[in-house]
């Protein structure tokens, strides 16, 4: 589901012509923003100048009338917003409430209308002008690759979360049934959902109570079906943990199931030393 966060900043409808928040606001606004594409749901974000360099066109009997400026009577008008990809209202009321802003702004959430939300009849009034169904399908098109790149991103991030949390099950739930995982530690592979369950449950006892994971470098291709993904992360929390000494590297095969991404194939690994056969380490990959 697609949402419009609609930032609405309260005297922004007189605001002179150029006018701009402080840097300490785009600051905190940034960390925000950079919050939202790592989870994975956000698709794209823009901010507005103020009215004051705009217009407005308005309507009466079919006759344009232009207004220069905002209207004196207009109350609220929009500073910017954000478009985000979330399985729900509520996940997009909880990212709302997340966002720095202050006293003076309030967030709108709009779920955006999808072609499918539409009655049959008003989708064959569609159908009756070919040049826009096919220009639709082409925008549907890279629309939907966004969104299932988005969705890759969002299933990498809930995924790590779980880790961090120790949750068995929420880690095992984003993997296929038939999963192969080749890990940094024994055995050589593991093969199914089960033996996947098992190798997490043996090793995150050995983990710290608290820690953290950073991802950099996150690389996806994906098509309707079908996705590959690599990144670079690492462990942070107790310094001296063995886990928490280098970065490793991840390559994941991802396939669509019934809308639902799920983990087809993991790789984890470190690089070694050709000449002792001993896995490098580093903190600077």
């Amino acid at each position: 589901m697609r949402f419009m966060l609609l930032m609405i900043p309260k005297g922004y409808e007189s605001a002179a012509p150029g006018a701009m928040p402080d840097a300490k606001a785009v600051e905190a606004m940034m960390k925000y923003n950079e919050s939202l594409a790592s989870a994975g749901v956000l698709l794209t974000l823009d901010g507005l100048h103020p009215p004051s360099m705009g217009a407005r066109v308005t309507f009466n009997g079919g006759n344009p009338k232009v207004t220069q400026g905002v209207l004196p009577d207009v109350k609220e008008v929009l500073g910017g917003y954000w478009m985000i990809q979330v399985d729900s209202k509520e996940e997009a009321i909880e990212w709302a409430s997340r966002c720095p802003a202050s006293d003076d702004e309030t967030i709108e959430i709009r779920q955006v209308q999808e072609f499918d939300d539409f009655p049959a009849e008003i989708q064959q009034t569609v159908d009756q002008f070919p040049e826009m169904s096919a220009s639709n399908t082409t925008t549907a098109t890279g629309s939907t690759q966004t969104t299932n790149e988005a969705q890759i991103r969002q299933l990498i991030a809930e995924q790590q979360r779980a880790i961090c949390t120790k949750d068995v099950e929420r880690i095992v739930s984003r993997y296929a049934n038939e999963v192969i995982l080749f890990d940094v530690k024994p055995p050589f592979q593991t093969k199914g959902k089960d033996a996947v369950r098992q190798l997490w449950q043996d090793c995150l006892p050995y983990f710290p109570d608290a820690f953290e994971m950073e991802t950099r470098d996150l690389t996806i291709t994906v098509n309707d079906n079908l996705a590959t993904a690599h990144w670079l992360f690492r462990f942070k929390g107790e310094q001296d943990h063995p886990a928490m000494q280098t970065w490793m590297r991840a390559t994941a095969v991802c396939q669509k199931e019934r809308d639902d991404w799920q983990i087809l194939h993991e790789h984890i690994s470190v690089p070694f030393h050709l000449e002792t056969s001993q896995a490098v380490f580093t903190l600077n990959p």
